[in-house]
């Protein structure tokens, strides 16, 4: 059974940052059933380096296109993405080390932190980043797909060309 579904609640609007937040919620799927099977720390480790890798771009990418359009709120949300990056960076070292595993309290977490945010805080920006790109040409992060911009979040993982099952 998937951790978090994918439907229109949590649909923002431009197509690329849903791709994206698309991508973000299949990972944490996969890491989600990674640890159902009881898989060992490699894989879960693997899959959880994968998510933040995905996260990290995704990210980056919904950054710059707030920062050229002069979100006012930038500041905030980035901070929001910093928290989330930290908490998982701190539970992938206590992985590396040998100091447990991927919870499912931390799944929970992670589940809970990105549905809120997307469907709060990310659907805050969306009023201003149409009024200020319907009469400019629209920024390159809204025209990027989602292969795009998770290639370089494939190839940090080595994941390029790795087929999932």
């Amino acid at each position: 059974m998937a951790l978090l579904t994918w439907d229109k609640r949590l649909a923002v609007g431009p197509p690329s940052i849903d791709a994206q937040h698309r991508l973000l919620v299949e990972a944490l799927n996969e890491l989600n059933s990674s640890v159902m099977r009881g898989d060992d720390r490699n894989n879960t480790g693997v899959l959880l380096r994968t998510f933040l890798a995905y996260t990290r771009n995704h990210h980056a990418s919904e950054e710059a296109l707030m920062a050229r359009v002069h979100y006012p709120e930038l500041q905030q949300h980035r901070a929001l993405h910093r928290e989330l990056l930290e908490n998982i960076e701190t539970h992938l070292a206590h992985l590396d080390r040998g100091e447990g595993a991927v919870s499912i309290e931390f799944l929970h977490y992670v589940r809970d932190w990105l549905s809120h945010h997307i469907q709060k805080v990310d659907r805050a920006y969306l009023p201003w980043i149409v009024r200020h790109t319907t009469s400019k040409p629209r920024p390159a992060a809204l025209n990027q797909t989602s292969n795009e911009s998770c290639a370089g979040a494939k190839a940090e993982t080595g994941l390029v060309s790795e087929a999932r099952s």
